[in-house]
């Protein structure tokens, strides 16, 4: 019970800003078809405008770009009308109409395109009373979606450009908070890789944010490009932030003190604040300061590169510190960069539209299609047997509340239940003292402005507002008493008995195969990641770093699911092994940031070598479903490579004894990638090692 409180309680909390100006949108969506029918005596087609409206606002994303929400809101349109049609043409037909609604709504889950609204449309329309003819029903439907789509539309001369701008703040700010946890030793570990990964979230997002405006090659300026440069700069701060903690914990443990560790710090600092004003107010104020602080760390470390020439002691951490500084330097003008692009202003030119070819439609697999049109065909059957009006609120709570994982499902109906007896007894209160049309009109704008308002920001809050506003608007031109809203309750508490049951029994069994697949994707992702650093140039680095990411965020979708399937519990190795992969991949990056090696190439690429053959045998382990191989001999090349440094060391040694301090010579040139390269070679080895040890199959 506690866990259940403690759910709601979230749910019920309101995260972020509401969108007060996107509730009005809607509300006066809704409203305004009501009141012209009223006020013209024809509230059959205000109603009906109305709904259309109110279900096409569902395909609506207020966070795109306009051109995107206009391509999804037209959709949302063409296929509520299209489920208004069907559920008319299906009315007199009771049995076959309930097969009809449960093809509907498994092809809603099969198919992202359709979604609840189409399920909706054709559930309220087979329900509805025969006040219009079925043309005028869809015209109006129709009417109702362009509607809502032209209200969202008139904003956008002044607004266009709001959902990029706000992506790529929202990133470089992300970006920021990351690097200024690098100038705070307090922090743990894993905070840092929680700001790592909210980094990356943010990252997508805002190039996701970029493709939408539909900018190509072949006609796009200099300035169309600007979005992505800044979003080229903010990867590139991104992935030094990543080096360089991996290069500080490694300088830190050599023998050359801490003194530098302050200048370090206020460095780091310096260049996060920089960075955050460049991308929140676009000013450069800050950027002076960042790059002096970044200098003085730089001289700080040339006093320290003095005194080991004198004694001959820490040549190694001089090496690492200079391979910091290096990357401070790639910090400081990249945030430079950063403060220019934003001063000189972020736009897109204006285009229209462009309607080519349509893109390859996206398909669900699974038993959740299966699942859920089982229960709809039910749920219509137990309905039909009743005939009563309101039984469509049965139909439409079983169908909305069941969801791939049966916790969600769980924590949906509780949701839909608790907000639709707040919502409902709102109603039943509104139509004991208020049963005029345009008093329920009133009710029905409060209801949607606030909905929509707070529909982004808590799901508890939509849940209580829109269930008074789908009651009103479906039965607006019926005249409603208070029972109305107790029957919904009644029907809503059973809808949700039966989407449970039907989650309880038709849980999904193809988790763990699933989960297989993964693991065997994320090894062989991670591997090729590896065999990339020896020979291929940093852009396909880059793209393989990115493609393992991806293959370990579905390995933790899967997991996620498992938790919240009955009886399922996600293994807390694969959890663990999903960790070491990051860390691995942050190695990846720390390597790839390091000098080139120079004639003398050394053993790193029989490391990187040997690193992926170790998780390309576990993969095919995985995959066969049979023990790990033994061990390949990779310690005693690392130890290879520590002798491989020592020995460069006490060659330089010589050298600087001899006078060669400042000459670029082929040994200072094979130390300066050697002695940086073996902190991430070894972490990265470490990491794989630990990634094959949690993914093995378990004897």
């Amino acid at each position: 019970m506690r866990r259940i409180v403690k759910a709601l309680r979230c749910d019920f909390e309101i995260s972020g800003r509401p969108a007060w100006g996107y509730g009005l949108i809607c509300a006066l969506g809704v409203c305004l078809p009501l009141l012209l029918g009223v006020l013209s005596g024809h509230v059959h087609e205000g109603a009906a405008t109305a709904l259309g409206g109110y279900l096409a606002v569902f395909g609506d994303a207020p966070g795109l770009p306009y051109g995107e929400r206009v391509r999804k809101l037209l959709l949302a349109t063409v296929v509520v009308t299209l489920g208004v049609g069907l559920g008319g043409l299906i009315q007199p037909y009771p049995w076959p109409a309930a097969v009809v609604v449960g093809l509907v709504a498994a092809a809603s889950v099969y198919w992202a395109v359709l979604g609840i609204p189409a399920v909706l449309a054709v559930v309220l329309a087979y329900f509805a009373p025969s006040g219009l003819s079925l043309p005028l029903h869809m015209a109006v439907t129709a009417a109702g979606g362009l509607l809502v789509t032209l209200l969202v539309v008139v904003v956008w001369s002044v607004r266009r450009l709001q959902p990029l701008h706000r992506a790529l703040r929202k990133a470089g700010t992300a970006v920021a908070d990351l690097l200024a946890s690098e100038g705070r030793t307090s922090l743990s570990d894993e905070s840092r890789e929680l700001l790592q990964r909210q980094a990356g979230i943010a990252q997508k997002d805002a190039a996701r944010a970029f493709s939408l405006y539909r900018v190509s090659d072949e006609d796009a300026n200099e300035n169309d490009r600007s979005p992505e440069r800044l979003l080229a700069t903010l990867t590139r701060v991104l992935h030094e932030t990543v080096a360089l903690r991996v290069l500080r914990a490694a300088a830190a443990a050599a023998d050359i003190g801490t003194g530098w560790t302050d200048e370090l710090d206020e460095a780091v600092e310096a260049l996060a604040l920089a960075l955050r004003e460049a991308v929140t107010s676009g000013s450069s104020a800050a950027v002076p300061e960042a790059l002096a602080a970044a200098k003085r760390f730089a001289d700080r470390r040339e006093e320290i590169r003095r005194d080991v020439n004198a004694d001959g002691e820490g040549l190694t951490g001089v090496v690492l510190l200079g391979q910091i500084c290096r990357g401070l330097d790639r910090i400081g003008m990249a945030v430079r960069s950063v403060a220019q692009q934003t001063a000189e202003g972020l736009d897109v030119a204006v285009r229209l539209p462009r309607f080519g070819r349509p893109g390859k439609p996206v398909f669900t697999t699974g038993s959740d299609p299966i699942r859920r049109g089982l229960a709809t065909i039910m749920a219509m059957g137990l309905m039909l047997l009743v005939h009563e009006h309101y039984a469509k609120w049965f139909v439409v709570t079983v169908t909305v509340s069941l969801r791939p994982a049966y916790q969600d499902t769980v924590d949906r109906v509780l949701l839909r239940v608790l907000g639709t007896a707040v919502g409902a007894m709102g109603a039943a209160l509104v139509l004991a003292i208020a049963p005029g049309l345009f008093y329920l009109i009133l009710f029905i704008g409060i209801c949607a402005a606030l909905g929509f308002a707070l529909r982004g920001s808590c799901y508890g809050c939509w849940a209580m507002f829109s269930t008074p506003l789908s009651l009103m608007l479906s039965d607006f031109s019926l005249p409603l008493s208070w029972d109305a809203a107790v029957a919904r309750v009644a029907l809503t508490v059973a809808g949700g008995a039966l989407a449970l049951l039907f989650a309880r029994l038709l849980w999904p069994r193809e988790n763990r195969a699933l989960l297989t697949h993964r693991i065997v994707d994320m090894l062989e992702k991670h591997a090729s990641l590896v065999r990339s650093l020896a020979d291929q140039g940093p852009g396909e680095v880059r793209a393989k770093v990115d493609s393992a990411a991806d293959a370990a965020d579905r390995l933790t979708e899967s997991l996620d699911r498992l938790d919240k399937e009955p009886g399922g519990s996600a293994p807390r190795r694969l959890r663990d092994a999903v960790t070491a992969a990051q860390r691995l991949r942050d190695n990846a990056l720390t390597l790839l940031a390091v000098p080139p090696p120079g004639e003398e190439p050394g053993p790193t690429a029989a490391v990187l070598d040997m690193v992926a053959d170790r998780l390309e045998r576990v993969a095919e382990a995985v995959r066969a479903e049979r023990p790990e191989e033994p061990p390949d001999d990779l310690d005693s090349v690392l130890d290879e490579l520590g002798a491989y440094v020592d020995g460069l060391a006490a060659r330089r040694m010589d050298e600087l004894a001899e006078g060669a301090a400042d000459r670029m010579t082929g040994v200072r040139e094979g130390i300066r990638h050697a002695a940086a390269a073996q902190p991430p070679l070894r972490g990265l080895s470490a990491e794989a090692v630990q990634l094959a040890s949690l993914s093995a199959p378990r004897r």
